[in-house]
Protein backbone atom coordinates (compact mmCIF):
# COMPACT_ATOMS: atom_id res chain seq x y z
CA UNK A 1 0.00 0.00 0.00
CA UNK A 2 1.37 3.36 -0.95
CA UNK A 3 1.73 6.03 1.77
CA UNK A 4 0.74 9.62 1.07
CA UNK A 5 1.79 12.83 2.81
CA UNK A 6 -0.63 15.42 4.04
CA UNK A 7 1.53 17.92 2.18
CA UNK A 8 1.16 16.16 -1.15
CA UNK A 9 4.44 14.17 -1.16
CA UNK A 10 3.76 10.58 -2.28
CA UNK A 11 5.80 7.43 -1.82
CA UNK A 12 6.48 7.24 -5.57
CA UNK A 13 8.10 10.68 -5.37
CA UNK A 14 10.35 9.60 -2.49
CA UNK A 15 11.32 6.32 -4.18
CA UNK A 16 12.02 8.05 -7.49
CA UNK A 17 14.23 10.61 -5.72
CA UNK A 18 16.09 7.82 -3.88
CA UNK A 19 16.66 5.94 -7.15
CA UNK A 20 17.95 9.13 -8.77
CA UNK A 21 20.41 9.67 -5.91
CA UNK A 22 21.66 6.08 -6.25
CA UNK A 23 22.16 6.70 -9.98
CA UNK A 24 24.24 9.78 -9.08
CA UNK A 25 26.42 7.71 -6.77
CA UNK A 26 24.95 9.24 -3.59
CA UNK A 27 23.33 7.49 -0.66
CA UNK A 28 19.68 8.50 -0.18
CA UNK A 29 19.16 10.48 3.04
CA UNK A 30 16.16 12.38 4.35
CA UNK A 31 17.69 15.78 3.54
CA UNK A 32 18.87 14.74 0.06
CA UNK A 33 15.48 13.28 -0.81
CA UNK A 34 13.74 16.46 0.42
CA UNK A 35 16.10 18.59 -1.67
CA UNK A 36 15.52 16.36 -4.67
CA UNK A 37 11.71 16.57 -4.33
CA UNK A 38 11.68 20.21 -3.31
CA UNK A 39 9.14 19.72 -0.50
CA UNK A 40 8.08 17.44 2.34
CA UNK A 41 8.94 17.43 6.04
CA UNK A 42 11.42 14.98 7.66
CA UNK A 43 8.55 13.26 9.48
CA UNK A 44 6.80 12.66 6.15
CA UNK A 45 9.83 11.57 4.12
CA UNK A 46 11.42 9.34 6.81
CA UNK A 47 8.87 6.42 6.80
CA UNK A 48 8.69 6.44 3.00
CA UNK A 49 12.50 6.27 2.78
CA UNK A 50 12.54 3.41 5.29
CA UNK A 51 10.05 1.55 3.09
CA UNK A 52 12.40 2.11 0.14
CA UNK A 53 15.32 0.66 2.13
CA UNK A 54 13.16 -2.37 3.00
CA UNK A 55 12.94 -3.20 -0.73
CA UNK A 56 16.69 -2.76 -1.24
CA UNK A 57 17.59 -6.47 -0.82
CA UNK A 58 15.11 -7.86 -3.37
CA UNK A 59 15.94 -5.03 -5.80
CA UNK A 60 19.63 -5.98 -5.57
CA UNK A 61 18.71 -9.52 -6.72
CA UNK A 62 19.04 -11.19 -3.30
CA UNK A 63 16.38 -13.92 -2.67
CA UNK A 64 14.97 -14.41 0.79
CA UNK A 65 14.70 -18.25 0.50
CA UNK A 66 17.55 -20.68 0.67
CA UNK A 67 18.12 -22.61 -2.56
CA UNK A 68 20.23 -25.59 -3.39
CA UNK A 69 22.81 -25.49 -6.12
CA UNK A 70 21.99 -28.50 -8.33
CA UNK A 71 24.86 -30.08 -10.17
CA UNK A 72 27.45 -29.04 -7.53
CA UNK A 73 28.93 -31.32 -4.92
CA UNK A 74 27.81 -30.88 -1.33
CA UNK A 75 31.31 -29.84 -0.28
CA UNK A 76 31.34 -27.09 -2.91
CA UNK A 77 27.90 -25.93 -1.82
CA UNK A 78 29.07 -25.87 1.82
CA UNK A 79 32.20 -23.92 0.89
CA UNK A 80 30.15 -21.43 -1.15
CA UNK A 81 27.76 -20.97 1.78
CA UNK A 82 30.68 -20.35 4.14
CA UNK A 83 32.20 -17.86 1.72
CA UNK A 84 28.83 -16.12 1.52
CA UNK A 85 28.62 -15.93 5.33
CA UNK A 86 32.15 -14.55 5.49
CA UNK A 87 31.30 -11.92 2.85
CA UNK A 88 28.17 -10.88 4.74
CA UNK A 89 30.06 -10.73 8.05
CA UNK A 90 32.84 -8.64 6.53
CA UNK A 91 30.31 -6.31 4.88
CA UNK A 92 28.50 -5.93 8.19
CA UNK A 93 31.76 -5.13 10.01
CA UNK A 94 32.69 -2.57 7.36
CA UNK A 95 29.25 -0.96 7.58
CA UNK A 96 29.31 -0.87 11.40
CA UNK A 97 32.83 0.63 11.38
CA UNK A 98 31.74 3.27 8.87
CA UNK A 99 28.59 4.05 10.87
CA UNK A 100 30.62 4.34 14.10
CA UNK A 101 33.08 6.79 12.53
CA UNK A 102 30.26 8.86 11.07
CA UNK A 103 28.42 8.96 14.41
CA UNK A 104 31.63 10.00 16.18
CA UNK A 105 32.26 12.77 13.64
CA UNK A 106 28.68 14.01 13.96
CA UNK A 107 28.91 13.87 17.78
CA UNK A 108 32.17 15.87 17.66
CA UNK A 109 30.55 18.54 15.50
CA UNK A 110 27.56 18.64 17.82
CA UNK A 111 29.91 19.10 20.82
CA UNK A 112 31.67 21.94 18.97
CA UNK A 113 28.33 23.64 18.33
CA UNK A 114 27.40 23.27 22.00
CA UNK A 115 30.77 24.77 23.03
CA UNK A 116 30.14 27.68 20.68
CA UNK A 117 26.67 28.16 22.15
CA UNK A 118 28.16 28.17 25.67
CA UNK A 119 30.76 30.76 24.60
CA UNK A 120 28.02 32.94 23.11
CA UNK A 121 26.04 32.64 26.35
CA UNK A 122 29.08 33.80 28.34
CA UNK A 123 29.61 36.66 25.89
CA UNK A 124 25.99 37.67 26.38
CA UNK A 125 26.51 37.75 30.16
CA UNK A 126 29.59 39.96 29.72
CA UNK A 127 27.66 42.36 27.47
CA UNK A 128 24.81 42.53 29.98
CA UNK A 129 27.31 43.41 32.72
CA UNK A 130 28.86 46.08 30.50
CA UNK A 131 25.44 47.56 29.86
CA UNK A 132 24.76 47.65 33.61
CA UNK A 133 28.12 49.36 34.24
CA UNK A 134 27.38 51.91 31.52
CA UNK A 135 23.98 52.60 33.10
CA UNK A 136 25.61 53.13 36.49
CA UNK A 137 28.22 55.48 35.00
CA UNK A 138 25.46 57.39 33.22
CA UNK A 139 23.55 57.75 36.50
CA UNK A 140 26.69 59.08 38.25
CA UNK A 141 27.23 61.58 35.42
CA UNK A 142 23.66 62.81 35.76
CA UNK A 143 24.19 63.37 39.49
CA UNK A 144 27.39 65.30 38.79
CA UNK A 145 25.60 67.46 36.24
CA UNK A 146 22.84 68.19 38.76
CA UNK A 147 25.42 69.15 41.43
CA UNK A 148 27.22 71.50 39.03
CA UNK A 149 23.92 73.09 38.03
CA UNK A 150 23.16 73.76 41.72
CA UNK A 151 26.63 75.26 42.17
CA UNK A 152 26.09 77.48 39.13
CA UNK A 153 22.77 78.71 40.54
CA UNK A 154 24.51 79.61 43.84
CA UNK A 155 27.21 81.50 41.92
CA UNK A 156 24.59 83.40 39.96
CA UNK A 157 22.81 84.31 43.22
CA UNK A 158 26.10 85.56 44.73
CA UNK A 159 26.78 87.62 41.60
CA UNK A 160 23.31 89.18 41.82
CA UNK A 161 23.97 90.10 45.46
CA UNK A 162 27.26 91.77 44.43
CA UNK A 163 25.42 93.76 41.77
CA UNK A 164 22.90 94.93 44.37
CA UNK A 165 25.72 95.98 46.67
CA UNK A 166 27.31 98.00 43.87
CA UNK A 167 24.01 99.77 43.30
CA UNK A 168 23.77 100.55 47.02
CA UNK A 169 27.30 102.02 47.07
CA UNK A 170 26.54 104.12 44.00
CA UNK A 171 23.37 105.39 45.68
CA UNK A 172 25.34 106.29 48.82
CA UNK A 173 27.93 108.10 46.72
CA UNK A 174 25.23 110.11 45.02
CA UNK A 175 23.73 111.02 48.41
CA UNK A 176 27.13 112.07 49.76
CA UNK A 177 27.78 114.24 46.72
CA UNK A 178 24.41 115.88 47.16
CA UNK A 179 25.13 116.51 50.85
CA UNK A 180 28.53 117.92 49.98
CA UNK A 181 27.01 120.24 47.43
CA UNK A 182 24.43 121.39 49.96
CA UNK A 183 27.15 121.96 52.57
CA UNK A 184 29.17 123.95 50.10
CA UNK A 185 26.24 126.10 49.23
CA UNK A 186 25.51 126.69 52.90
CA UNK A 187 29.12 127.39 53.59
CA UNK A 188 29.35 129.81 50.69
CA UNK A 189 26.49 131.77 52.17
CA UNK A 190 28.27 131.95 55.48
CA UNK A 191 31.76 132.45 54.04
CA UNK A 192 31.28 136.11 53.59
CA UNK A 193 31.32 136.53 57.31
CA UNK A 194 33.00 133.33 58.49
CA UNK A 195 36.18 132.77 56.46
CA UNK A 196 37.76 130.70 59.17
CA UNK A 197 34.66 128.51 59.49
CA UNK A 198 34.69 128.07 55.75
CA UNK A 199 38.28 126.87 55.86
CA UNK A 200 37.44 124.31 58.54
CA UNK A 201 34.40 123.28 56.55
CA UNK A 202 36.54 122.81 53.46
CA UNK A 203 38.96 120.71 55.42
CA UNK A 204 36.12 118.59 56.78
CA UNK A 205 34.61 118.32 53.31
CA UNK A 206 37.99 117.38 51.88
CA UNK A 207 38.50 114.75 54.57
CA UNK A 208 35.01 113.42 53.97
CA UNK A 209 35.67 113.37 50.26
CA UNK A 210 38.92 111.50 50.71
CA UNK A 211 37.26 109.05 53.04
CA UNK A 212 34.39 108.53 50.62
CA UNK A 213 36.74 108.18 47.67
CA UNK A 214 38.75 105.58 49.56
CA UNK A 215 35.56 103.74 50.44
CA UNK A 216 34.38 103.97 46.84
CA UNK A 217 37.75 102.68 45.64
CA UNK A 218 37.53 99.75 48.04
CA UNK A 219 34.01 99.00 46.87
CA UNK A 220 35.13 99.19 43.25
CA UNK A 221 37.98 96.77 43.96
CA UNK A 222 35.52 94.44 45.68
CA UNK A 223 33.19 94.67 42.70
CA UNK A 224 36.10 94.02 40.31
CA UNK A 225 37.17 90.95 42.28
CA UNK A 226 33.57 89.75 42.48
CA UNK A 227 33.16 90.09 38.72
CA UNK A 228 36.46 88.27 38.11
CA UNK A 229 35.40 85.50 40.48
CA UNK A 230 32.00 85.27 38.82
CA UNK A 231 33.63 85.10 35.38
CA UNK A 232 35.98 82.36 36.55
CA UNK A 233 33.12 80.41 38.12
CA UNK A 234 31.04 80.78 34.96
CA UNK A 235 33.97 79.51 32.86
CA UNK A 236 34.49 76.57 35.24
CA UNK A 237 30.80 75.75 35.09
CA UNK A 238 30.87 75.98 31.29
CA UNK A 239 33.95 73.71 31.09
CA UNK A 240 32.35 71.23 33.47
CA UNK A 241 29.12 71.26 31.48
CA UNK A 242 31.02 70.66 28.21
CA UNK A 243 33.06 67.85 29.78
CA UNK A 244 29.95 66.21 31.15
CA UNK A 245 28.21 66.56 27.80
CA UNK A 246 31.17 64.89 26.09
CA UNK A 247 31.17 62.13 28.71
CA UNK A 248 27.43 61.66 28.28
CA UNK A 249 27.83 61.34 24.49
CA UNK A 250 30.61 58.77 24.97
CA UNK A 251 28.47 56.76 27.38
CA UNK A 252 25.52 56.95 24.98
CA UNK A 253 27.70 55.64 22.12
CA UNK A 254 29.03 52.87 24.34
CA UNK A 255 25.48 51.89 25.22
CA UNK A 256 24.58 51.76 21.52
CA UNK A 257 27.67 49.65 20.74
CA UNK A 258 26.88 47.30 23.63
CA UNK A 259 23.27 46.95 22.41
CA UNK A 260 24.54 46.09 18.91
CA UNK A 261 27.04 43.54 20.26
CA UNK A 262 24.31 41.98 22.40
CA UNK A 263 21.98 41.76 19.38
CA UNK A 264 24.73 40.06 17.30
CA UNK A 265 25.45 37.64 20.17
CA UNK A 266 21.74 36.76 20.43
CA UNK A 267 21.59 36.16 16.67
CA UNK A 268 24.72 33.96 16.71
CA UNK A 269 23.35 31.99 19.68
CA UNK A 270 20.04 31.44 17.89
CA UNK A 271 21.91 30.26 14.76
CA UNK A 272 24.00 27.85 16.85
CA UNK A 273 20.87 26.47 18.52
CA UNK A 274 19.19 25.97 15.13
CA UNK A 275 22.32 24.18 13.84
CA UNK A 276 22.39 21.94 16.94
CA UNK A 277 18.71 21.05 16.44
CA UNK A 278 19.36 20.28 12.77
CA UNK A 279 22.32 18.06 13.67
CA UNK A 280 20.23 16.19 16.23
CA UNK A 281 17.51 15.60 13.63
CA UNK A 282 20.04 14.39 11.05
CA UNK A 283 21.77 12.15 13.61
CA UNK A 284 18.48 10.51 14.63
CA UNK A 285 17.47 10.00 10.99
CA UNK A 286 20.84 8.50 10.05
CA UNK A 287 20.85 6.22 13.11
CA UNK A 288 17.40 4.93 12.10
CA UNK A 289 18.52 4.40 8.51
CA UNK A 290 21.72 2.64 9.62
CA UNK A 291 19.70 0.40 11.92
CA UNK A 292 17.51 -0.59 8.95
CA UNK A 293 20.56 -1.49 6.85
CA UNK A 294 22.07 -3.52 9.70
CA UNK A 295 18.75 -5.34 10.14
CA UNK A 296 18.79 -6.21 6.43
CA UNK A 297 22.35 -7.54 6.74
CA UNK A 298 21.38 -9.59 9.79
CA UNK A 299 18.36 -10.97 7.94
CA UNK A 300 20.54 -11.93 5.00
CA UNK A 301 23.01 -13.70 7.29
CA UNK A 302 20.21 -15.52 9.12
CA UNK A 303 18.66 -16.70 5.86
CA UNK A 304 22.11 -17.79 4.53
CA UNK A 305 21.02 -16.92 1.04
CA UNK A 306 22.97 -18.07 -1.99
CA UNK A 307 24.81 -15.17 -3.65
CA UNK A 308 24.49 -14.94 -7.39
CA UNK A 309 27.87 -13.29 -7.36
CA UNK A 310 29.54 -13.23 -3.89
CA UNK A 311 32.34 -10.82 -4.74
CA UNK A 312 30.03 -8.39 -6.56
CA UNK A 313 27.53 -8.31 -3.66
CA UNK A 314 30.32 -7.66 -1.12
CA UNK A 315 31.53 -4.78 -3.26
CA UNK A 316 27.95 -3.49 -3.47
CA UNK A 317 27.57 -3.51 0.37
CA UNK A 318 30.91 -1.72 0.77
CA UNK A 319 29.80 0.85 -1.81
CA UNK A 320 26.60 1.49 0.20
CA UNK A 321 28.65 1.99 3.39
CA UNK A 322 30.91 4.39 1.51
CA UNK A 323 27.85 6.31 0.25
CA UNK A 324 26.55 6.56 3.83
CA UNK A 325 29.88 7.97 4.98
CA UNK A 326 29.79 10.55 2.21
CA UNK A 327 26.19 11.47 3.07
CA UNK A 328 27.16 12.15 6.71
CA UNK A 329 30.04 14.37 5.66
CA UNK A 330 27.84 16.22 3.18
CA UNK A 331 24.99 16.79 5.66
CA UNK A 332 27.39 17.96 8.38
Amino acid sequence: MQMKSTRGVQQDDVWAAADALIAEGLRPTIERVRQKIGSGSPNTVSPMLEAWFATLGPRLGVSGAKKDMPGLPVAVQSSAAKLWEIALSQARQDAESSFTKDREALAAERAAVEIQASALTQQEAVLVERLAAADRAHEVSQKQISALENQLRHLQTALAERDNKILEVQARLSTVEQQREAERQAFDEKSKHHAEERLRSDERALANERRLMAEIDRERQDVKRAKAQATELQQRALDATNALETRTNELTQRLRNADEELRIAHQALATANERADELRTLLNAQVDANADVLKQLQAMMAAQTRPPATTQFKHRIKSQAKDQRKSYKTSS
